[in-house]
């Protein structure tokens, strides 16, 4: 057992020093937290002008509970388990309860404090709501109750076949239950989520677990899935050499950008294409934040914050689509075809360039609708072309030109 806590602390602290390592390289290498301070600073004043403009009959409270929900309710268990444990720690299943019991408690620390940042951001709306009578730090007690919870049905579901309907259970529990306490609800419907909560993890969960051996695979692919997350967050910025990469076929979007051309300077354009559109989430996260940042611009209405929003969104899709440069796919036929380096590096930057002028064109068209003024459009237009041309010919340029002399 002791042998086994040691292994857990040895990969926690392995775990703790890589992302460290990848922190100080996003910190070194990227304008993050110069655009969080902005984003910050701008949702804190546009937030507040929001709430003095709710009226009396907006269901905060309804909010509350469902933006608190989704954090309390998703709780993912970090086991640093790696694919070979399935074969060397089987033997050993039996004594693996203390492993796992520090894997449950720090999943809980660490996804608490995303709790304490959800709780921070409704404590003003929570204000607002003329149904709220419970204290928040009640409130805020019981979202870690309910954390607390979720995380020891969620390490029993790994023992357990056909878990949907359980999550769903989950689910409901811990929204009836907050709702209990924070809406307009009768206190007693708290009080019985709650013994069904209690009643429902000992005789439910624990019991169909205890009946089951625990699922290595579900295990491991879980921990897997948690990692790649961060290394995926990571090689936005700098280049991760363990991330695994996903493919997707997407022939509908793909067919409308055939090869057409084979000439020299078209070869790394086409890679480039086809490499955002099909490879891991490019496009996914192109589009996503294209349309969060339509959204914002058409509802901000002022003219100055919203080219400011243009220009901060550009800036973060530039970075997302950072890492297409060392995308595997492109790299490993760089040296197959008989073509200079200029032509890869002019094909890439001109892709990023045309991507962030079409999404400043989108938010543009959005903000203009948003404060009705046909004048503001080309504000917004130059703000968001603007920081892409800063971006693309200068930092990145820069940046790609520097790496080719190392």
């Amino acid at each position: 057992m002791a042998e086994l806590i040691k292994l857990w602390r040895r990969r926690r602290a392995d775990n703790f020093r890589m992302q460290l390592r990848y922190w100080n390289l996003i910190g070194k290498n990227s304008g993050l937290m110069f655009v969080l301070y902005a984003i910050v600073i701008i949702g804190g004043f546009y937030y507040k002008r929001w709430l003095d403009g709710l009226p009396k009959d907006f269901p905060a409270a309804l909010m509350v509970t469902a933006i608190l929900s989704v954090p309390a309710v998703r709780s993912p268990i970090r086991t640093f388990m790696r694919p070979a444990d399935r074969v060397f720690l089987l033997p050993v299943e039996a004594e693996l309860g203390g492993y796992f019991r520090m894997s449950k408690l720090y999943s809980f620390i660490i996804q608490s404090a995303f709790l304490i940042f959800f709780l921070l951001i409704c404590a003003p709306l929570y204000a607002k709501s003329s149904a709220g009578t419970a204290s928040y730090w009640i409130v805020a007690a019981a979202v870690f109750a309910v954390k607390g919870w979720n995380i020891d049905c969620r390490w029993q579901e790994q023992s357990i076949d056909g878990i949907v309907p359980l999550k769903m259970l989950r689910f409901g529990l811990s929204f009836l239950f907050l709702y209990g306490l924070i809406g307009d609800l009768n206190g007693v419907v708290a009080a019985v989520c709650a013994i069904i909560m209690l009643l429902s993890g000992i005789f439910l969960f624990h019991r169909q677990a205890g009946r089951s051996l625990l699922k290595w695979d579900r295990v491991i692919e879980m921990e897997n899935r948690q990692e790649m997350q961060f290394l995926r967050f990571a090689n936005l910025f700098t280049d991760v050499p363990r991330l695994r990469h996903r493919v997707k076929a997407r022939r509908l979007i793909s067919a409308f950008f055939p090869v057409r051309a084979f000439g020299e300077e078209n070869v790394y354009r086409q890679l480039f294409i086809k490499t955002f559109l099909r490879a891991d989430d490019y496009f996914g996260i192109y589009m996503r934040l294209t349309a969060a940042g339509a959204l914002i611009c058409f509802f901000i209405n002022n003219g100055y914050y919203t080219a400011l929003v243009a220009a901060a969104v550009v800036y973060l899709t530039g970075l997302q689509l950072l890492p297409l440069w060392y995308h595997p796919f492109p790299q490993a036929l760089a040296g197959m075809y008989p073509i200079a380096g200029r032509f890869r590096r002019k094909s890439f930057l001109r892709l990023i360039l045309a991507l962030l002028a079409a999404q400043s064109l989108i938010m543009s068209l959005a903000g203009a609708l948003g404060v009705r003024s046909a004048a503001s459009f080309l504000l917004f237009l130059a703000a968001g072309i603007g920081a892409g041309s800063l971006f693309t010919l200068v930092y990145t340029k820069q940046r790609l030109e520097k790496e080719s002399r190392q």
